[in-house]
């Protein structure tokens, strides 16, 4: 019976270093082969903060990570601060990434910004359900555990758990992509700590683009809040109640020319009363364009397109939000 067990316990042994070995190989390989993104990289740096880096935590999509300037932050609010947006966040993702980070840091503040509460149902309907690689990379960037398998559960139909979960699978044909390996191979060997994950755009608008959206037609068609993401804003509500967090609702602005172009009033009046039925503080930029200094001017200087601020356009809206979140703190 002793050699028995001597033999099985040596059968054990071997098959669990084939496991490690393998999964090490795996992950080596995911770090290889995985298409250089932002989101990817967002959630690598992320977990490399000390305990107590990420005081204040923006959630969100490209609006959020092209506004929220750190620097700002720390200047008006004394606090470090991390932005785990990625593009097109919508707020089931959200819920998700805080979810997540709260393993690792302890944040005061969470801001969500609102372009995240938009008609968008997660990627569930289209030619190709779930799948899209706006959510994959964020989700391919957590850590394995049981918040991913929690997300990938919730974000996607049982028969694309398995893509969800595997992302060498959609990558193994980037070995013919040397600059793919290239650029992963340097981020890991000296770019980690040098990433941030606040991208403003590095450009200005042009006068041309400005006078496209000065003549387009008024759109009266209203702009919706989907049922997944207002869902998932109460779940987010209520874990940064529970947690002991001060949530806000902010809005970035967007170009006025464009906002006068849509319906935005019913779309702003939905987000006020979704957060007022949370009792969270709502902040809309683009009713303040005086406070913020974007005067519509200056596109030159702080807009991009429509959609996104320049970092001059950054560091005036920052400010402003900082100088408002202090104020109900």
């Amino acid at each position: 019976m002793e050699k028995g067990r001597g033999i099985n316990l040596k059968v054990f042994l071997k098959w669990l270093i084939f496991l490690l070995l393998f999964m090490a190989g795996l992950k080596a390989a995911v770090r290889l082969l995985y298409p250089s993104n932002m989101a990817m990289r967002m959630w690598q740096r992320f977990y490399t903060l000390k305990e107590g880096e990420a005081e204040l935590l923006v959630l969100g999509s490209s609006h959020a990570y092209a506004t929220f300037d750190p620097a700002v932050i720390r200047e008006v609010m004394g606090m470090s601060s991390y932005n785990l947006a990625s593009n097109s966040q919508s707020a089931v993702q959200a819920y998700f990434n805080l979810k997540e980070a709260l393993q690792y840091q302890r944040p005061r503040i969470v801001i969500l910004e609102a372009f995240s509460l938009d008609d968008n149902n997660n990627w569930r309907n289209g030619p190709t359900p779930d799948r899209d690689w706006k959510k994959e990379a964020n989700i391919d960037g957590m850590r394995f555990g049981l918040t991913k398998l929690e997300a990938v559960r919730e974000q996607y139909l049982r028969e694309n758990w398995s893509y969800a979960m595997l992302p060498i699978a959609r990558c193994h044909n980037n070995w013919e992509d040397i600059t793919v390996i290239g650029s992963n191979l340097a981020f890991w060997g000296r770019g980690i700590r040098e990433f941030t994950s606040f991208h403003p755009s590095a450009t200005s608008m042009s006068e041309e683009t400005a006078a496209l959206y000065a003549q387009a037609e008024y759109n009266a068609t209203e702009r919706m809040i989907s049922a997944t993401n207002e869902c998932y804003f109460h779940k987010l509500a209520q874990l940064c109640r529970e947690e002991g967090i001060s949530f806000y609702l902010v809005m970035a602005p967007m170009y006025d020319e464009y906002i006068r172009s849509i319906n935005y009033d019913s779309w702003a009046d939905k987000l006020e009363a979704l957060a007022e039925s949370e009792g969270v503080y709502y902040l809309d930029c683009n009713r303040y364009y005086g406070e913020t200094g974007l005067e519509a001017g200056d596109f030159e200087d702080v807009f991009n397109g429509f959609h996104h601020l320049n970092g001059t356009g950054a560091a005036k809206v920052s400010r402003f939000v900082m100088e408002k979140i202090r104020h109900q703190e």
